[in-house]
């Protein structure tokens, strides 16, 4: 492997240094009264990201892991008030890891150390984290498989959408647009996309740890998408009233019953996962009451499932933290050093 090329950063002056912030439970106190616009939005964007996560390796588990070490470089540049653009964070050749601890990637991910084990050694064998004397370094070339370029624009439209729910607000000002946010993430990518997985990894750690395994929660997921769906709509008819918070949205969704759901075959093709797979997983959700399944071994989310309050909490939580993660980018947007002008 030739030497590395040298990074070219931008450096803050100061940490962030918000002249001033907007409060987030200002803004989460609007996104629980808009919950219908902005579920729509969060939904497809997770759903793709998913999706595209889980097509990589065609394993949730090492690609956890390989995020995780990617924003550990993330975490370096800011630890030092440096970022690096889109282009030239995947323009380098290698990026340095300050060093990989089994036992704290285990802690913070959930998962048993000798599975973290077996995923850091898939990366090493496919040359994506290798080894030069004492120091560990970031294949970037390598990682190119996992560049967000449709999460960019994904969340972009979704941080856009909510900002025209907030313009209405004298707190909030102007609204910011997608070209604007795309530019914005792009020319700031490593500080932006730390923020991102600060939000999304412990996301997927909390699903992990409920339904036992990324691929059950994203069958699952499948199945309430349907669901959501289709109260979503019918909300927007006013065929059915609007809840009014997120905890309202979410057992409403429960006791919806939708008019299909969605068959082994379908949640195969949309989610990639083998259908093999995808039957186990409805297998053991359907004995935990997590899930029905009607004449048409059509499936929908379970009424009253077993453990409803667990559910219900990560639903929550989720959904509070999407909303600190959306403030936090409208802050550096609007009131830090990194400003839209």
């Amino acid at each position: 492997m030739s030497k590395s090329v040298d990074i070219k950063i931008a450096q803050f002056t100061k940490p962030l240094n918000l002249e001033q912030s907007i409060d987030s439970s200002l803004i989460w106190e609007i996104f629980q009264k808009n919950n219908n616009e902005v579920l729509k939005h969060f939904i497809k964007f997770q759903q793709t990201w998913v999706n595209q996560a889980y097509s990589v390796f065609k394993d949730f588990d090492t690609y956890l892991v390989l995020i995780y070490l990617i924003n550990k470089v993330f975490l370096n540049l800011s630890d030092r008030f440096h970022y690096m653009s889109f282009e030239s964070f995947y323009g380098q050749e290698r990026l340095s890891i300050d060093k990989i601890n089994l036992i704290e990637i285990s802690k913070d991910l959930n998962i048993p150390k000798e599975t973290i084990r077996r995923k850091v050694n898939f990366l090493q064998d496919q040359g994506i984290v290798y080894r030069d004397g004492k120091s560990i370094f970031l294949n970037v070339s390598k990682i190119s498989i996992q560049k967000p370029v449709t999460s960019i624009g994904l969340i972009a439209t979704c941080l856009a959408n909510f900002s025209n729910l907030l313009s209405s607000q004298k707190w909030f000002g102007d609204k910011i647009n997608q070209e604007s946010i795309i530019k914005f993430i792009q020319d700031h990518f490593t500080v932006s996309w730390e923020y991102f997985f600060r939000f999304q990894i412990p996301y997927l750690v909390r699903h992990r740890t409920f339904f036992g395994d990324l691929e059950s929660w994203n069958v699952f997921g499948s199945i309430a998408l349907v669901q959501i769906r289709e109260l979503i709509e019918k909300t927007q008819k006013q065929v059915v009233d609007t809840p009014g918070s997120f905890r309202d949205f979410y057992l409403y969704s429960l006791k919806h019953k939708a008019k299909r759901g969605i068959n082994a075959s379908s949640i195969s093709d949309i989610s990639a996962i083998p259908r093999a797979t995808v039957i186990r997983k409805l297998k053991a959700m359907e004995k935990k009451k997590l899930i029905n399944r009607n004449k048409n071994l059509e499936y929908s989310m379970g009424s009253q499932p077993a453990h409803l309050k667990g559910l219900e909490e990560n639903y929550l939580i989720h959904q509070k933290l999407w909303s600190d993660y959306a403030t936090t980018m409208y802050n550096l947007m609007k009131h830090s050093k990194l400003k839209i002008n």
